[in-house]
């Protein structure tokens, strides 16, 4: 009779494990690195699926991926392109993102104003001491050309100026870099400086960097795309996203929607 008992409670025991297994679903993210680390993040918490992370291709992959096959969620960090939208795409907007300027940690500079920025990232202004502190050459380095973070800096502060700037991927090495060299200057996303590790954000137009500033001036919004309508397990995360307790993590990182 024990033996029989042992056999039922392993069978039953195997059944749970089956069906609690096949019940988690795959979900296939491309695209920007800041909302892919939320994703990651979100995945110890949100435990119906589970998640691949791809940033490759950064925000401009998030809006193509869909129509290659290659995810089930595109995310983009930016104003989107109307054209992603066309072919029956689904566009959820999570939460703002702010574009942070860092420097090394040591950097007696505070505040930038947007035009100084211009100067400094086109090379017109080209030492600290220029700005008020330590006499080092400024080494601005860039996230590659086809981030959003880049797309973002250019339209609201280069004003047609170009670049004259170290290109750098991942956005973690722009973090290595500048915390190892004091006269550095980089651009990565908030979320990325969350600890600091020895680096600090300035403030453009002397406005701070935080979760609730409006009117910060390098915000951005974080989109989730997907296929119109969304396949039941990509819908049931978006819906967890937007939801409070889906929120309550976004606005560990980011502005949240609510």
């Amino acid at each position: 009779m024990q033996r029989f008992l042992r056999i039922a409670i392993v069978i039953l025991v195997l059944a749970v494990f089956s069906s609690t297994a096949h019940s988690i679903s795959l979900i296939r993210y491309q695209g920007s690195p800041a909302i892919a680390k939320f994703i990651e993040t979100a995945s110890n918490v949100y435990l119906k699926s589970t998640f691949t992370t791809n940033v490759l291709t950064k925000s401009k992959g998030g809006g193509e991926c869909l129509s290659n096959g290659s995810c089930d969620i595109g995310g983009v960090a930016n104003e989107l392109d109307p054209t992603i939208l066309e072919k029956s795409r689904k566009a959820v907007l999570i939460g703002m993102d702010s574009v942070v300027v860092i420097v090394h940690d040591d950097n007696p500079v505070e505040i930038l104003s947007i035009e100084q920025l211009r100067k400094i990232f086109s090379g017109e202004i080209k030492n600290w001491k220029e700005l008020g502190g330590f006499d080092q050459l400024i080494e601005p380095v860039v996230t590659s050309p086809i981030s959003a973070t880049q797309e973002l800096f250019k339209k609201l502060v280069m004003n047609k100026s170009s670049f004259h700037a170290k290109v750098m991927e991942p956005d973690s090495s722009i973090l290595l870099h500048v915390a190892r060299n004091r006269g550095a200057i980089g651009l990565t996303s908030h979320f990325m400086i969350n600890p600091p590790q020895g680096v600090k954000a300035v403030k453009p137009n002397g406005e701070e960097v935080n979760l609730s500033n409006a009117n910060y001036p390098l915000l951005r919004p974080l989109y989730l795309i997907t296929n119109d309508p969304p396949r039941q397990d990509v819908q049931q995360f978006l819906d967890w996203v937007v939801s409070d307790e889906g929120q309550s993590l976004v606005k560990k990182y980011f502005n949240g929607i609510r």
